[in-house]
């Protein structure tokens, strides 16, 4: 049989049982903070997910690349290889092509060099700006449509009357102009006293040099003209 108990007590002896009152605000805090928790753990897990991702990529890419290593290293000593064939075939096309006016600039430029004098150093580079047009050249005029270098001419002479004469030659001269003296000095060559020089001017190329489609009758012209010079030269030497 169940028992039935009957508080039969008055209301005020009654035991009284304690009643926890929540307040809502806490518990949707709570609940938020819950919700907070758990998106953490699934970005930081979602984000684990992916660098581990990362990690297998990379070391995946790595391992192409050392396999790829002595492939890689070829490659790249065939290109510097390439680089220099390149390099020299240019040198090799730029002496091709001054080559017939080289000829003509060092022939020209022997016939100029007096007694008591010689030459140690002639060197050239691609001049960036023309020189000025009112530049003096005795008894001859720059061809049309010539190309510029700066030229650097070093030497020794015994005296400086034969300095003044081969100036005064490569005034003369359709490739050499505007000529400067930098400077002239005293120097022993093998226990000779001499004097040691350096002349700064501008080179003249003929236009085949540069342009191989252009018209060579000035040029033609030109070396006409030296030949004949020459003769005449040698034909007065001669008398």
């Amino acid at each position: 049989m169940a028992k039935i108990e009957i508080n039969l007590l008055p209301r005020e002896l009654r035991k009284r049982t304690k009643v926890i009152n929540i307040d809502k605000s806490f518990t949707y805090i709570a609940a938020f903070v819950a919700i907070l928790l758990v998106l953490f753990v699934a970005i930081s897990v979602f984000q684990n997910i992916k660098l581990k991702a990362m990690d297998f990529k990379i070391s995946e890419a790595q391992a192409k690349t050392d396999k790829l290593k002595p492939n890689i290293e070829l490659v790249d000593a065939l290109t510097q290889v390439k680089d220099k064939i390149l390099q020299r075939m240019s040198a090799i096309e730029a002496l091709d092509r001054n080559r017939a006016v080289w000829v003509r600039v060092l022939e020209d430029l022997s016939q100029r060099v007096p007694e008591y004098l010689w030459l140690s150093l002639l060197r050239e580079e691609e001049s960036e700006t023309a020189s000025p047009a009112d530049s003096v050249k005795s008894n001859t005029t720059a061809p049309p449509e010539t190309s510029m270098r700066r030229v650097t001419v070093e030497g020794y002479s015994y005296s400086l009357n034969s300095l003044a004469s081969f100036l005064i030659q490569l005034m003369q001269s359709k490739y050499f102009a505007n000529m400067e003296l930098q400077y002239v000095k005293r120097s022993d060559v093998q226990d000779i006293k001499a004097f040691s020089f350096q002349l700064v001017g501008d080179l003249h190329y003929l236009p085949e040099v540069d342009n191989p489609g252009a018209d060579t009758s000035v040029h033609d012209l030109a070396w006409t003209g030296e030949k004949e010079e020459s003769s005449l030269n040698l034909a007065a030497g001669r008398q």
